[in-house]
């Protein structure tokens, strides 16, 4: 992170990574869009070429001489990650002395990794999976590794809604096999969660008629029959997965106790996590399944001064933020490691954690 008064010029990046994913929050990271606690699927699914550089967002602030200027990337303008990043960074401006934060758009959460990774970027949010993958130097990072990313925060899930058709005769999700199924998008972040699920069940996509498409496709394929059932990944609620019920004659279906434990074992990323009853209309059930965390990362290299002050602003005024965006309210300081497996917390997010009392 570097001190300036004018705004980086972010150039081209290019990454040469065989990317089957991902995705957001999602989601987006949470990347998927339609979901009040999503990342964009679209922006997500454009993320494989992890090319291109990044355009000024609405969070774009002047900075003053000598204060610290923040970048921070998101995804496309059309995701989730992209109001967020606005509204931390106007909020960081206003409120921490000495700093500046510009957001910018970006391809999501791979692309992110690589702006960070290569000094171009300060603070990004992430999705758990890309996160890991980044650290570890795996699935597309081989010899792209980054081992200086550190956490700020863990922020909010985004669940796997798995919703079978009503009378498709399909009592758990090991009973698709041989049946058509819509997993997601290809190359997003919802695509690899089926990929997860399908393993649990020791199941692949061979085993199965895979019907790739975002997230307006596949509720087409269950209104017309042509599938017994979809995957969305995204917050609670995910407007997909209302329509889906109420048009498509969907049901949500746990992933049950024993395929679910085997996801908690194998990644670090998952989280066990329960859509509430009533979550949804006509949801009469508690339904059981697994959560990908959202993440805020920055740079090693950062100060720990000024990651203390943005970590603690944050958190310590979360409810003055629910009234830029919804999602915000699923922030919960509480849960800022779930999902966060081995990899590093910056010593000074680590500080603030410490001070109220919430690391061992």
């Amino acid at each position: 992170m570097k001190k300036m008064s004018t705004k980086r010029v972010f150039p081209a990046v290019t990454m040469a990574v065989g990317l089957t994913f991902i995705a957001g929050c999602g989601g987006g990271g949470g990347e998927e869009s339609g979901g009040s606690g999503s990342e964009s699927e679209s922006s997500e699914g454009s993320e494989a070429s992890g090319e291109g550089g990044l355009d000024g967002g609405e969070g774009e602030n002047q900075a003053e001489e000598g204060d610290t200027q923040i970048d921070l990337v998101t995804a496309s303008e059309t995701g989730l990650y992209y109001p967020l990043g606005a509204s931390l960074s106007n909020f960081w401006s206003n409120e921490v002395d000495g700093v500046s934060s510009s957001s910018q758009s970006s391809n999501g959460s791979v692309q992110n990794m690589i702006y960070m990774s290569q000094g171009e970027a300060d603070v990004g949010f992430v999705m758990g999976n890309i996160l890991q993958d980044a650290y570890e130097g795996e699935n597309g990072f081989e010899g792209e590794q980054y081992e200086d990313v550190r956490i700020l925060a863990g922020i909010y899930p985004n669940y796997n809604h798995v919703v079978m058709r009503e009378g498709a005769g399909i009592e758990s999700i090991g009973d698709i096999e041989g049946e058509s199924f819509a997993p997601g998008a290809t190359g997003s972040g919802t695509e690899i969660a089926s990929q997860h699920i399908l393993g649990a069940y020791d199941l692949t996509f061979d085993d199965i008629n895979a019907n790739f498409g975002a997230f307006p496709e596949a509720t087409d394929l269950m209104r017309n029959n042509q599938v017994v059932g979809a995957n969305i990944n995204g917050g609670l609620p995910t407007s997909a997965v209302s329509e889906m019920l109420s048009t498509a004659n969907g049901v949500l279906t746990s992933i049950d106790d024993e395929e679910r434990q085997e996801m908690l074992d194998e990644y670090d990323f998952y989280i066990d996590e329960t859509i509430p009853a009533g979550t949804y209309e006509g949801q009469e059930e508690d339904v059981h399944t697994t959560a990908m965390q959202n993440f805020l990362v920055v740079d090693a290299s950062m100060s720990d001064e000024v990651v203390y002050d943005i970590t603690k602003a944050m958190w310590d005024n979360i409810e003055d933020l629910h009234t830029s965006h919804e999602t915000f309210q699923q922030f919960q300081v509480e849960n800022f490691d779930e999902g966060a497996g081995d990899i590093p917390f910056h010593p000074g997010a680590e500080q603030y954690y410490e001070e109220e009392g919430l690391l061992d």
